[in-house]
């Protein structure tokens, strides 16, 4: 068995070539769910919402503006392309200006246009088992400090502590998590997936951010803390649903460990 942090059609045929299993879900399914958008549709579908968005094309500001106006969106607007990370393909659009910015970027491409809220960025990670998904710690991101990221705005790190952001949404978020995961299992996704999410500073609402359909930057932290505080790592329950063994356990017991 071999993994990867991210792999293509060439390394599937490769592996293939030599006689090895890619213990992780299919590249061509990998990169469906990570679209913005297919997220978006699979967390309404699992009753995970993200935060007020819309999908379209559009080709002026006059048209984002007639966009999210119908919408209820507002003016301040956040538009992300379906792929990207570190903040590269996502655009904070406050006025013409910005539009005409970032402009070259955003015509022709299928964009989710969300309001502008304030808010507190996570995530958490999570593993879709044959027997039900588990869910790691909730960690708190850490964006935009230039000692870490080249990227404006781009993520560079996680923090678990949980004064940060409450135990009541721990709860919730855990929650969240934990029906994303399910509703990924029955689209064929098993494993490990981290699932962003945002936490609205005005009302306390928990939505969903974004799916990244693999190992991640979060992988050490959880695997760390799964194991040195909850007994097991929580990426033992990713590698046996590759391979051949037949397994259960009291995931109840497993969750409250590691909680």
């Amino acid at each position: 068995y071999v993994l990867f942090v991210m792999f293509d059609e060439e390394t599937e045929r490769l592996a293939d070539q030599l006689g090895l299993t890619i213990a992780l879900p299919p590249r061509e399914l990998r990169e469906r769910i990570d679209s913005k958008i297919e997220t978006t549709r699979l967390g309404n579908e699992a009753g995970v919402p993200s935060a007020p968005n819309v999908t379209a094309r559009c080709d002026s500001y006059a048209a984002l503006m007639a966009v999210a106006h119908d919408a209820g969106l507002g003016h301040d607007l956040v538009v992300q392309l379906p792929y990207g990370d570190s903040g590269r393909t996502t655009f904070f659009i406050h006025g013409e200006e910005a539009w005409d910015r970032h402009a070259d970027s955003i015509v022709g491409e299928d964009l989710k246009i969300m309001k502008h809220i304030r808010h507190l960025p996570g995530t958490v990670e999570a593993v879709a088992t044959r027997h039900g998904t588990l869910v790691g710690p909730v960690q708190v991101d850490l964006t935009g400090f230039e000692e870490l990221t080249p990227y404006k705005g781009g993520w560079c790190g996680n923090d678990c502590a949980p004064i940060s952001f409450g135990a009541h949404n721990q709860s919730r978020i855990r929650e969240m998590a934990r029906k994303l995961g399910d509703r990924l299992y029955e689209e064929g996704y098993k494993g490990v997936f981290c699932m962003d999410y945002l936490i609205d500073l005005d009302d306390d609402t928990v939505y969903l951010g974004e799916i990244n359909p693999r190992i991640s930057g979060a992988s050490p932290l959880t695997n760390l803390i799964t194991s040195r505080y909850g007994g097991v790592p929580l990426f033992l329950f990713h590698l046996l649903e590759f391979m051949d063994v037949d397994w259960e356990c009291d995931l109840g017991a497993i969750q409250k460990r590691w909680r």
